[in-house]
């Protein structure tokens, strides 16, 4: 399995048929000078190689893994693994990220990105290990929770040092939330990529790797890194971040970063929480369970905190505990129990769900039962009241089985809700047909970025916010940040450095310039690509029009889909004090007409013009297009 070797990569793409068992590889060079690694990688071979025809469960669709090409170096914050599919919910872009050690455990066994395609005929896992692979039986996994795969495989194959990437029983059952786990608490979730996995009949990734990773100019690279980090160890965040972790941080007592409405509450209702409630799961509240924090490859910070309930009827221990975690377990179902909430988070990483998508359909399943139009006939006998988390609890295991109410819900919001039909369309939240777990009438940066976004309704793309109510109220500005922000993100998914601590790296000037400038210098001496910030922007922003094309192409997607869910135009903020706000549509048009004239895209279509890819050095990305008469006349 030789192949060309380029500093700063594993040097090769293994490439997987599950149908046939046959296993290949090819030199990252072929693609890493134009792409980078990581999602660039991922999204070029996503749409250069799939038929518009397929559909994500077909066993045509590909599931590729693709580590950030600064993973396995010392470069700060370089953890991030991408993982891009076609989406189960809407056949558009799927993508998902995570973190934790098994990208660069990838990369030291000489590999870049995975490419998976096919169906095998019976369970299986894919065994990776210095240039070579293999597939091997997996049916001794079957049913197995993603904690329970990992501690098998890692006993199995005799090493406590293997990584770990899989699903659980969620995406063994095809549950479109389903997720893949990878290192117990990492999960890669939306665009439904367990269930794609499923799909397959992969149950697992097992890695490990003992090959160094090669850096170009190691001085000039040493010099680079050595200014992150004294920019780290300057960062006014960093110290709290290593006592407290992301939430202990972000959530505090005093309700202030609750009130920019990110969390909804009661399936969002309302985008206000009582603070009485709030401090009861704050990150102080949190912090009687928090251990220790716990930090992915590379990260010189860490924010992952280790959380045990030690005894009760919630006793339970594992990583992790999320604003996130707060959104889908405490506001989204009203529900002001830590423990319970906890036990919510940690049982859905088990169980290899999403909790943001599965929280979704789960609050909607509540409010349909508040408004009559389901009862405890159609419940398997929950009580399905706002605040009841033992109720939230047992939906995730139906979920994730497909028990009961729980194989209405595995085919997400939309789906859902048009089946059981009685008005209950109106207050499913999804955006392009996926599940959204944001909040997202009172800040407008943040909505504007969701919506937007390619793969659907998630905030992790191009999503921006400020920290003063007067600018996160305001509309001004807002597509020319996120067009910028999508850009941006793109660097950090090309290099696989964490968004959640990218701005400690330009913390004196809180301008994402000057951390692009710093990620320019690392990967260049790393790899020997000549960037420059302005060049790594473009290739950016390259990446992000290969994603808008493969919706028009595969899901058709139009200006229409760039629309917020219904609930969030048509009833505002009910209390609190940014009550009364909600999205203006009128504002929203015009604020559509700017972004697409921003990327040159067709204003009345959105669709991308032959004169905006060719620019973009995409001529190719725009010929497939008019072949399939998806360029505007």
């Amino acid at each position: 399995m030789g192949g060309t070797r380029l500093c700063g990569y594993g040097g090769k793409i293994l490439r997987v048929n599950l149908s046939t068992g046959k296993i290949s590889t090819q030199p990252t060079e072929k693609y890493a000078r134009r792409f980078i690694g990581g999602r660039g990688i991922n999204a070029w071979i996503m749409f250069d190689e799939m038929s518009p025809e397929v559909h994500p469960l077909d066993p045509e669709n590909l599931l590729i893994y693709g580590a950030g090409a600064l993973l396995g170096t010392m470069a700060p914050f370089a953890c991030r693994v991408s993982i891009e599919t076609k989406n189960a919910f809407n056949g558009g872009v799927g993508s998902a990220n995570c973190g934790g050690h098994f990208g660069s455990e990838l990369k030291f066994a000489g590999f870049d990105n995975v490419v998976i395609y096919g169906r095998a005929e019976n369970l299986v896992y894919l065994w990776i290990h210095d240039d070579e692979a293999e597939l091997r039986d997996a049916s001794s996994l079957w049913g197995k929770t993603t904690w329970e795969t990992e501690r098998t495989l890692r006993s199995d194959l005799g090493d406590e040092g293997i990584r770990v990437s899989c699903i659980g029983p969620a995406g063994e059952n095809l549950v479109r939330s389903a997720c893949i786990m990878t290192d117990r608490a990492k999960a890669a979730g939306g665009s439904g990529v367990g269930q794609i996995m499923g799909s397959k009949r992969l149950k697992a990734l097992a890695v490990r790797g003992s090959k160094p990773i090669e850096i170009a100019k190691p001085e000039e690279f040493m010099e680079a890194v050595d200014e992150a980090r004294r920019r780290v160890e300057r960062a006014p965040d960093t110290a709290a971040y290593r006592a407290a972790g992301y939430y202990g941080v972000e959530s505090v007592s005093d309700g202030k970063p609750w009130e920019a409405g990110f969390r909804p509450v009661r399936n969002g209702q309302d985008d206000y929480w009582d603070p009485e409630k709030i401090r009861k799961v704050s990150g102080e509240a949190m912090a009687r369970y928090r251990k220790r924090i716990l930090a992915c490859f590379g990260c010189p910070v860490g924010c992952m905190p280790w959380m045990e309930v030690e005894d009760g009827p919630y006793k339970i221990r594992g990583e992790g505990w999320w604003n996130n975690s707060s959104n889908s377990y405490c506001t989204r179902v009203d529900c002001v129990n830590p423990e319970a909430a906890l036990k919510c988070h940690l049982l859905a990483n088990q169980l290899g769900l999403d909790g943001d998508n599965a929280a979704v359909v789960i609050a909607w399943a509540f409010e349909c039962y508040e408004r009559g139009l389901l009862t405890k006939k159609d419940t398997d006998g929950l009580e399905l009241t706002w605040g009841n988390h033992d109720a939230v609890l047992a939906m995730l295991e139906k979920l994730a089985y497909r028990e009961g109410i729980g194989d209405l819900l595995a085919e997400g919001v939309k789906r859902a809700s048009e089946r059981l039909g009685k008005g209950s369309e109106a207050f499913a939240l999804h955006i392009k047909g996926q599940d959204t777990l944001d909040g997202i009438r009172i800040s407008k940066g943040w909505a504007f970025g969701i919506v937007t976004a390619p793969c659907a309704g998630r905030h992790l793309r191009g999503a921006v916010h400020s920290l003063h109510p007067e600018e996160f109220l305001s509309y001004e500005g807002v597509p020319r940040r996120v067009f910028l922000q999508e850009q941006f993100k793109a660097i950090l998914d090309m290099t696989g450095i964490c968004l959640y601590n990218h701005g400690i790296l330009s913390w004196e000037t809180r301008y994402e310039k000057t951390a692009a400038e710093l990620l320019a210098r690392i990967t260049s001496s790393a790899t020997d690509i000549d960037l420059s910030a302005e060049k790594f922007m473009r290739i950016g922003r390259q990446v992000h029009n290969l994603e808008k094309a493969f919706n028009t192409l595969h899901a058709g997607f139009t200006r229409r889909d760039d629309y917020p869910p219904q609930r969030y135009w048509n009833e505002p903020v009910k209390s609190g004090p940014y009550r009364g706000e909600r999205l203006d549509h009128e504002t929203w048009e015009r604020m559509l007409d700017e972004y697409y004239e921003l990327h040159g895209w067709d204003r009345q279509t959105s669709w991308q013009t032959r004169e905006c890819l060719e620019r973009l050095n995409l001529r190719q990305v725009a010929d497939k297009l008019d072949r399939f008469g998806k360029l505007p006349s």
